[in-house]
């Protein structure tokens, strides 16, 4: 079983999911770095050079081949939901935990970063709430919710933890 921690820009999915696999005894998979890899770039150079068509289909291969793996925490991209066959996918073989936060408070937490292609706009707080907007809806998929605002990734994971148990081998969500 895999656990894939999706949500918006600034989140936190690489910092808890790093995080959240040490804790948990699991590998951790982050798909962008992965897509970097594979497109020898960037991801910033991969929308500009390539556009944001060919990031999605790259992405989208990528999920179709991690969810045949196990014991995974993977850190997803932003607009991984986007596509719901990834989200079918990706619950194949797992839950999916959205770490939730308003686009001011994500924004707070990435301003300075210059590593956010689309941010690159002329008001940033109005392009991150315009793509939340797009995105909310598509975030009710995943199995379990986490407010990020006012925790560390220790408090987040601590909660991903407790909210999601182990009974005979399956990850359930403890309700």
């Amino acid at each position: 079983m895999n656990i894939a921690l999706t949500g918006m820009m600034g989140s936190g999915k690489t910092s808890v999911g790093k995080l959240l696999a040490a804790k948990l005894g699991m590998k951790f998979f982050d798909m962008d770095t992965q897509i970097e890899k594979a497109a020898k770039k960037k991801i910033k150079d991969v929308f500009a050079e390539d556009g944001e068509v060919v990031f999605r289909k790259m992405e989208r291969e990528l999920v179709k081949c991690v969810c045949l793996l196990d014991g995974l925490v993977i850190s997803t991209g932003g607009g991984t939901v986007l596509n719901h066959a990834n989200i079918a996918d990706l619950k194949k073989n797992g839950k999916i935990v959205y770490l939730k936060a308003k686009p001011e408070i994500l924004f707070e937490r990435i301003k300075k970063e210059k590593t956010r292609p689309l941010l690159d706009a002329e008001d940033p707080l109005a392009e991150l709430r315009r793509i939340y907007g797009k995105r909310k809806k598509l975030y009710a998929d995943c199995d379990l919710f986490i407010e990020t605002a006012k925790k560390n990734s220790e408090e987040i994971c601590g909660e991903i933890i407790k909210k999601l148990r182990i009974k005979g081998g399956e990850m359930c969500i403890k309700l």
